[in-house]
């Protein structure tokens, strides 16, 4: 389809490839993290949750945000190709040895010597990852999300299939560090076979200037980001035992599962697709009409996930995970504000405002910091999972409205996507966790989790008809007459 004609339908085509590929990753990663669950002690998800504290920074520098600059001067791809890997080059190296100083740096503050071994094998996947950022972003240029969601599937199936694997044979921790390596050098050969690109080795030194200042601010907000992501394990690291932090680990990684289903992909879709459109009101109308759907879908399954996690973990976790429960029904609260606001730096990579993305993340990353050291000091792991949920619940709202607003967007349109999803979300599901909470004990967990996804789901659904008519409309007419495969089903049944 060329770009100039590109609809709204087409975006949501590949919005739902996107989302048949979160399905199938996250479907194999929840599945998998089950099953380490059950082979792994807490401690050792703690180990590897601190090893992530310091990968997690030097993984982004490979990048040095090529993937943002190059969408948004898509146009002239083939001539930025020679200079993109001259960067890819420098900083993937640049990174592997950054990261390896980073590791020996994390020994010594969290006193573990094995902290240093297990990011060496992250950093031997940082050249090979960075040479991986221009064929992906080649596809996502040419919105060619089909061949992007069969990549990202085979490299989650690959990656938790050897974890488990390795874990079953007894390489405990190292069960997590070994299968990157192997997955990124497979993946790095296929990317370069779908895309016909052939790497190149020139460096160009000299035309480095002509992207490294949008690349750099790219590169800083997605450091901040990072760190973001890391801030609570960092001060629990320093302050409670390997065991608690695997705790905090595994219902961080319970609650976050809001974003990896319904959120993750969203800007990878939307941004390439806004960049190839020039009607700033058409513009806007898309974004709006994102974030809509994403508040819908986005606030209902945030916060089931924590009205059905006290079920969730008896059925499917072992006993030594039974903490995890409350911390994840404080995060829910959070992550369904942050889901709502997934998108809001996509304006600033649309408008080419990186400098500005980069300073809102880093205000915000002090806001985070001191409301998780405040949290954590007195109250612990609990006071931790607090700070965090509250901070999304502040800054969310924030972080949409100066995105919007670069739109054209106004408070009361960003409000808006806040008001009526998230309050009704809590109220429905909420009723019915506190009924099976409280009321009506001993009844078999699948059957309560059922009823409160069957019932929850039925009350929200019905309160979106009534408060957001017109949205309620739009996504069922989506689903089942652009839904690629909605509409073949639709066909199959509707064939003489």
């Amino acid at each position: 389809m060329s770009k100039k004609n590109l609809s709204g339908t087409h975006v949501f085509n590949s919005i739902s490839w996107m989302l048949m590929q979160t399905g199938a990753t996250k479907l194999t990663s929840i599945l998998g993290q089950i099953v380490l669950a059950w082979l792994l002690e807490p401690a050792q998800f703690g180990l590897i949750s601190l090893v992530y504290t310091v990968t997690s920074i030097g993984l982004i520098i490979q990048q040095f945000g090529l993937n943002d600059v190059l969408i948004r001067r898509q146009r002239a791809f083939q001539n930025w190709l020679p200079l993109s890997f001259g960067i890819s080059w420098v900083f993937g190296f640049v990174s592997c040895i950054f990261l390896l100083a980073l590791g020996y740096v994390g020994s010594v503050v969290y006193k573990d010597h094995n902290i240093f071994t297990l990011v060496a094998f992250y950093a031997l996947t940082t050249p090979m990852d960075a040479l991986s950022v221009i064929p992906l972003t080649k596809l996502r240029i040419e919105l060619d999300f089909k061949t992007l969601s069969v990549i990202r599937i085979m490299e989650t199936v690959l990656t938790m299939f050897m974890t488990v694997a390795l874990a079953y044979m007894g390489f405990g921790v190292y069960s997590f560090v070994i299968p990157p390596l192997i997955v990124s050098a497979v993946s790095l050969i296929v990317k370069y076979r779908v895309t016909h690109l052939k790497i190149q080795f020139n460096l160009h030194l000299r035309r480095w200037k002509y992207l490294t200042v949008s690349s750099s601010w790219s590169l800083v907000h997605s450091i901040v980001q990072r760190i973001m992501d890391q801030a609570d394990y960092i001060v629990l690291g320093l302050w409670v035992s390997k065991t608690i932090v695997g705790i905090y680990y595994m219902a961080f990684s319970l609650s976050i599962q809001v974003i990896g289903f319904v959120a993750n992909n969203l800007p990878s879709v939307l941004f390439p697709s806004l960049a190839s459109i020039k009607d700033s009101q058409r513009a806007k109308d898309m974004f709006k009409k994102s974030v809509t759907y994403l508040s819908v879908f986005g606030a209902a399954f945030a916060i089931w996930q924590g009205a059905t996690a006290y079920w969730i973990v008896r059925v499917f976790l072992s006993a030594k995970w039974i903490q995890t429960t409350a911390l994840v029904e404080i995060l829910s609260v959070g992550m369904a504000f942050r889901a709502v606001a997934w998108l809001w730096s996509t304006p600033y990579r649309l408008k080419g405002k990186f400098a500005d993305m980069a300073k809102q993340s880093f205000y915000s990353l002090i806001l985070m910091v001191i409301l998780i050291v405040a949290g954590t000091l007195p109250w612990g792991v609990y006071g931790t999972a607090a700070a965090v949920s509250l901070y999304y619940v502040v800054i969310s709202p924030i972080w949409l409205y100066n995105g919007f607003k670069l739109l054209g967007g106004t408070w009361k349109e960003t409000l808006q996507v806040f008001m009526i999803p998230i309050p009704l979300a809590m109220l429905c599901y909420g009723s019915c966790w506190y009924f099976f909470r409280f009321l009506y004990l001993g009844a078999n967990p699948i059957t309560v989790m059922v009823l409160i996804s069957v019932i929850g789901s039925g009350l929200y659904m019905g309160g979106i008809y009534l408060a957001m008519p017109d949205t309620f409309a739009e996504i069922k007419r989506l689903l089942f007459e652009k839904f690629p495969v909605a509409n073949g089903v639709k066909r199959l049944l509707t064939r003489n």
